[in-house]
């Protein structure tokens, strides 16, 4: 494996992302074009939280995808999240698309998934970037590479239920309401997603994520949603990996099936080979 620290000159100013890619194995005297993963973390709009990042990409190497870690724009004295966020997604994909030989990269996998606030941003890209009427306004159709699938978890989907919990925060995250709900700009040109939930997340009510499924639902859109009866916001892989020492409500056995059920759904959507075992 190989770690990149990259900088890419994106057309709000330049951005870093982190690059995990899978060497080829000289035993098969073959090459192979990999998927790739590109991860949104979440942190509120504010940050990026950690435990969303190295792990999340460690676990998708472990199933033959290489690894991109996107800390997108979040708010700060002088800048909104959004559309500066979206276009670094798309800036992203080009980047990767430029390189694929270097690296190996099956340009037709490539993935998405974000966390919480990660989640809005990718669930956004997804809707704003497929629809033909507004991907050209937000600048997203400039470059090269397209997303084939999204992974969502615990996703805010609309940032009027329940996070942020004022208007001065949505504001700060971008004062153009069409971004606001992703779910009010799907359509049938929306690519499949994979999206699990807790139904008693205190944060990020569930609201958000059955609205986005029930949006690709109507716009038949293959979506398959997984709604688990107890846990946290953030759980991350809800495994010992991603759990505080002191903080054992981030340990749930039941979520921590996330990967395996989102790599088989991936399976499903021809995106990795469908006699792996995970």
């Amino acid at each position: 494996m190989q770690i990149e620290a990259a900088t890419i000159a994106g057309r709000s100013g330049s951005f870093k992302v982190t690059a995990y890619w899978l060497d080829q194995i000289a035993d098969f005297k073959a090459t192979v074009d990999y998927p790739v993963v590109i991860i949104c973390p979440g942190g509120g709009f504010t940050y990026h939280s950690e435990r969303e990042t190295t792990p999340i990409a460690l676990r998708f190497l472990a199933a033959g995808m290489h690894a991109i870690v996107l800390p997108y724009q979040v708010i700060t004295a002088d800048k909104t999240v959004y559309p500066t966020a979206i276009q670094q997604i798309a800036e992203t994909l080009n980047w990767i698309t430029k390189q694929a030989e270097q690296h190996h990269v099956d340009c037709q996998r490539l993935i998405l998934a974000g966390f919480s606030a990660g989640g809005h941003v990718v669930a956004t890209y997804n809707s704003i970037a497929t629809n033909a009427t507004l991907r050209g306004q937000y600048q997203l159709d400039q470059g090269q590479g397209q997303h084939a699938a999204i992974i969502l978890g615990y996703p805010a989907i609309d940032l009027t239920v329940g996070f942020p919990t004022d208007a001065a925060t949505r504001q700060q995250i971008t004062p153009d309401e069409t971004l606001w709900a992703a779910q009010k700009t799907v359509t049938s040109a929306a690519k499949p997603a994979f999206v699990w939930q807790t139904a008693t997340d205190a944060l990020v009510p569930a609201e958000n994520s059955l609205r986005y499924v029930q949006a690709l639902l109507r716009a038949g859109v293959p979506v398959e949603y997984h709604l688990f009866g107890d846990g946290k916001h953030g759980l991350a892989l809800a495994d010992h990996v991603t759990t505080h020492p002191t903080k054992p409500a981030y340990l749930n056995a039941p979520a921590a099936e996330w990967v395996t059920m989102a790599l088989h759904w991936l399976q499903r959507q021809a995106l990795l080979p469908k006699d792996e075992s995970f």
